[in-house]
């Protein structure tokens, strides 16, 4: 998983003033540190969500291009729900 995308509507409806301010703090510093880097402060991305019927067409140009594939990523965990509780899977490193 190379990329996290949070749907804005989500943060809305599940986040309160306190959660949203940390959030955009925590977005900021992200920019700033990629501005330090010379890098774009903030890209924007196509994001298309796999359940869409066009998605296949969308995983098979990407496939074509070497941006299609599992890579592993030490700054990604992997959660699961099991019984209401947000349950993170060991990740040693």
């Amino acid at each position: 998983m190379k990329f996290t995308v949070i749907k804005n509507e989500d943060v809305d409806k599940y986040l309160d003033d306190r959660d949203r301010s940390e959030l955009s703090r925590i977005l900021w510093k992200i920019e700033q540190g990629r501005y330090e880097e010379g890098k774009d402060a903030a890209n924007t991305y196509l994001v298309v969500n796999t359940d869409e019927p066009y998605a296949p067409e969308v995983i098979a140009i990407m496939k074509d291009h070497g941006h299609w594939g599992f890579s592993e990523d030490p700054n990604q965990v992997t959660a699961q729900i099991e019984n209401d509780t947000l349950v993170l899977n060991d990740h040693e490193g």
